[in-house]
């Protein structure tokens, strides 16, 4: 069966899609079973043109909500139409890279959904830095009861068959009244990850720089690395590119911001959270 590989993007982000998302994954990843698909929230036309070219498929959708939340809709609509799909990727395309073959990790446990685990990430300071304004009040509850205070997973690459990829957006539906806040498609995510169970990849499967503690550099041939070698996939996170840790960012460039300052955010965010505990506990 054939497997996709997928993400969203619009006109403001299409030449990086191009440039760096697309590139890497052609230079890096075996497709000979996996089709990739963009789904369409606005490119130019000769954005449509280029992709097309390069064999992919563009799925064109309406940008009436915040793109991250209602691309869960559309992927649900396009494997509507894909029964011979098995399993799905997604993987954000701004700020995101491949440096090594993914089509290792679609090979086992395929009826789980597997995401890497953000150490220093969880629901309170999701709700601290994000809000819950999409969440039906009703639901919320559940939610924090499922989540707890576990770490939650970063859900800028996500693997699972097609089916729990499918019904993500019937989740999002149920849970949420609204489509607006940055975010609220993580929350969603993870709320479904805890509830059904998941397999925890590696870090290195979505090496997410923001709030990373470890030491990581380019080398010589300006590929990001750690101790063990060769990143497979770096995500340069952040919702603004003021507190993102790789400035320049995309295949094979950019630049580390220095230590203090990556260390800084991590101070800010460990802050929140411990205040958090003291007030909840108070």
């Amino acid at each position: 069966m054939a497997h996709v590989l997928y993400t969203h993007c619009d006109a403001g982000k299409g030449d990086t899609l191009i440039d760096h998302w697309l590139r890497s994954a052609k230079l890096h990843v075996d497709l000979t079973d996996i089709e990739i698909v963009v789904i369409d929230f606005g490119l130019t036309e000769t954005q449509r043109a280029q992709l097309r070219n390069e064999g992919v498929t563009l799925w064109p959708a309406r940008a009436d909500g915040r793109t991250p939340n209602i691309q869960y809709r559309e992927i649900a609509a396009y494997l509507a139409t894909r029964p011979d799909i098995d399993q799905v990727v997604y993987s954000d395309c701004g700020d995101l890279v491949f440096q090594a073959d993914i089509t290792p990790i679609l090979k086992y446990e395929k009826t789980m959904m597997k995401a890497v685990v953000e150490p220093e990430f969880n629901l309170a300071l999701h709700g601290i830095t994000l809000g819950f304004g999409d969440v039906r009040p009703e639901r919320l509850a559940e939610i924090r009861k499922t989540l707890g205070e576990r770490p939650t997973a970063n859900c800028g690459f996500v693997v699972g068959p097609r089916e729990k990829m499918a019904s993500v957006w019937a989740t999002y539906r149920t849970f949420c009244h609204g489509v607006d806040l940055h975010g609220t498609d993580q929350l969603i995510i993870n709320y479904i990850l805890r509830r059904d169970g998941f397999v925890e990849l590696e870090r290195i499967w979505n090496y997410v720089t923001f709030l990373n503690g470890e030491h990581f550099y380019y080398d010589s041939d300006r590929f990001l690395c750690n101790r063990e070698g060769r990143i497979p996939v770096v995500h340069n996170a952040g919702r603004y590119d003021s507190v993102r840790t790789i400035t320049g960012f995309g295949y094979r460039c950019g630049r580390i911001r220095p230590r203090a300052f990556s260390e800084s955010i991590r101070l800010f965010y460990r802050s929140l959270n411990w205040l958090h505990g003291v007030f909840r506990n108070r």
